[in-house]
């Protein structure tokens, strides 16, 4: 005879059984980003729940790190360690292309052709996400890298207006200086990206796109100590000799650098277009607005935009490529996006999103975006990494106070080896 406590553990079986699929039958999907934080940190834990609740059948395992630890060493080292995510976050360009060369990403194009989901994003999201013509990654967000962000109370107390030259914009710093203020909060601290990429928009500007591009390519001929790059980098260093920016770029980060914009420390801040929805969240009060970089006596298109196209990618050995598929669908839905770009003012990939913006500056980034004649690759998402980081610490050194040319010799140096 069963006792009572087999017959109750027999009737609580059955039970499990009848009820569909249990946690042990779920298909685990690990999902690794580098969203930790902010409005859109918010959004995506909604929209997860929401996947999770309408497929029962799939349990998404996040693995988020900060976007340095991430860029640099956290998504390689999964991959290196035979964890790879089913799923993972990257920027567009030369990181797709890496995980393309080293075998990492599977093919999209066939999944994106079923159902017409490809004709669901903005045609110009494909360049980043495709390589040799074939498309690996799921276009996610479009990002202006770095815009010049302005405390607009500030700017109508003393009627200044946006710069459109660069001299116009010198003469704006030092009318704020005069006045008391800090122009520029900038915080540099890490991997220099911040600074770097506004230095690498400043090279395009100087020395032309073509240019810009065979330079970080390491194209024979080039060198970061051409006239022209010692000549951009040395904008950056007047600006520094003149005061204009807080003390300290590079020993605080991004992040102490926004907060001391919002609190109205510094009247400028040079970032990208994801301030809008960290100013949703820590400064929903302040009254600003923002410009690109203006124009430079140069050889570049004056028009240009820094950016690119984030997105996310399928690892090519994952054993649940339809189950990721089905994720990203609805992560990358017309409502999901909607209700993302509602929560966070950032620019989707996805066509019929627009309108869904609250927010007003929204309507400048996508101004910018159109009026932009060439988007402008970053370094750290569009060149080898080590060439970048070898740009971006002599951009570091320019913010320290070191002479342009002696800085990017010593990044010709540091990167000889690859040429």
């Amino acid at each position: 005879m069963r006792t009572i406590g087999q017959m109750l553990f027999i009737t609580c079986l059955l039970i499990l059984l009848a009820a569909g699929p249990t946690l042990a039958d779920a298909v685990v999907l690990d999902f690794a980003h580098a969203t930790t934080g902010g409005a859109w940190r918010e959004a995506l834990t909604e929209i997860i729940r929401e996947f999770e609740e309408s497929h029962p059948d799939i349990t998404i395992r996040e693995n988020a790190m900060k976007d340095e630890i991430y860029e640099t060493v956290g998504l390689v080292s999964l991959f290196h360690a035979g964890t790879p995510p089913d799923v993972y976050f990257q920027w567009g360009g030369w990181l797709v292309e890496r995980d393309v060369s080293e075998g990492w990403a599977a093919k999209l194009d066939e999944e994106l052709a079923r159902d017409s989901w490809k004709d669901s994003f903005s045609s110009a999201a494909w360049d980043d996400a495709t390589v040799g013509g074939e498309i690996y990654m799921v276009p996610h967000g479009m990002d202006i890298t770095n815009l010049v962000w302005y405390n607009a109370d500030i700017f109508a107390r003393y009627d200044l207006q946006e710069p459109e030259t660069w001299e116009e914009f010198m003469d704006l710093c030092q009318t704020l200086k005069d006045a008391g203020y800090t122009p520029i909060a900038a915080g540099n601290k890490g991997v220099g990206w911040p600074m770097g990429n506004w230095a690498g928009h400043l090279v395009s500007r100087v020395i032309g796109e073509s240019a810009y591009d065979d330079l970080l390519k390491l194209e024979e001929g080039t060198s970061f100590s051409d006239p022209g790059v010692v000549e951009a980098l040395g904008l950056l260093a007047d600006m520094v000799d003149r005061g204009f920016f807080n003390i300290g770029v590079n020993v605080i980060d991004a992040s102490e650098a926004r907060m001391s914009f919002f609190m109205e420390q510094a009247v400028m801040h040079p970032i990208g277009s994801w301030l809008v929805s960290s100013a949703r969240r820590d400064a929903p009060e302040l009254n600003y607005a923002g410009f690109d970089t203006p124009a430079i006596d140069g050889q570049g298109d004056q028009s240009s935009m820094i950016g690119l196209t984030v997105g996310y990618m399928i690892a090519a050995d994952s054993p649940h490529f339809d189950e990721a598929a089905k994720f990203l669908r609805h992560l990358t839905s017309v409502e999901m996006q909607r209700y993302r770009v509602e929560h966070t003012g950032e620019i989707s990939a996805v066509r019929g999103t627009g309108d869904a913006a609250v927010d007003p500056r929204f309507e400048l980034l996508v101004d910018i975006t159109e009026a932009a004649g060439t988007t402008v690759a970053p370094p750290d998402t569009g060149y080898e990494l080590e060439v970048a980081y070898a740009f971006y610490d002599a951009a570091a050194k320019v913010m320290d106070g070191i002479d342009p040319a002696q800085a990017l010799q010593e990044a010709d140096e540091a990167i000889a080896h690859l040429r």
